[in-house]
């Protein structure tokens, strides 16, 4: 199948941005000295490699058609080539990044999939986002169990005046 120009280019362009993550995260694996984040960030890269090659081979005129959601779940183990990497950046730094990392990966793969017009290919960068979002919510779990959380909290008359200030504008 020859794709849409939109789906070819958003591709294109994402690739890249996966060449740079997945080097980022590969200094990270091997800088990590907590077991539990660098089997998240192994897993991270594991399936941000099977990502690229889905990629690639929905480039394929020739094969992308077979290209489906369950390829999206062959991973394969990795062998990083770690050279004594030291960042010099905290356990809570590295988290906070690698956190950051999932979430851009997976908010790009969202917006690309809904701008994208082969169905299996939208489909495809839809389940990416969700696999990206799965390894958000395991980094945002380690943070809560390493960092303090800084985000205020609201008080309930905050809450009780913001519900009423809705459920008037809405007549609920």
């Amino acid at each position: 199948m020859i794709l849409k120009m939109i789906d070819l280019s958003l591709m294109a362009e994402h690739l890249p941005v996966h060449k740079a993550e997945m080097d980022k995260l590969s200094s990270y694996i091997c800088s990590i000295q907590d077991p539990e984040i660098k089997q998240i960030a192994t897993e991270q890269y594991m399936i941000m490699q099977n990502h690229v090659k889905v990629m690639v081979a929905l480039m394929n005129p020739a094969h992308n058609k077979t290209v489906g959601i369950s390829d999206l779940h062959k991973w394969e183990p990795v062998q990083l080539n770690c050279q004594h990497i030291s960042l010099g950046m905290s356990r809570e730094n590295i988290l906070i990044e690698l956190k950051t990392s999932a979430q851009t990966m997976a908010n790009k793969n969202f917006n690309s999939g809904l701008r994208m017009k082969a169905e299996n290919v939208r489909n495809i960068h839809i389940h990416m986002a969700l696999q990206q979002m799965m390894v958000l919510d395991r980094y945002i779990a380690l943070t809560n169990k390493f960092l303090k959380d800084t985000a205020p909290e609201s008080s309930p008359q905050e809450q009780i005046e913001t519900f009423q200030t809705f459920k008037n504008m809405f007549n609920l």
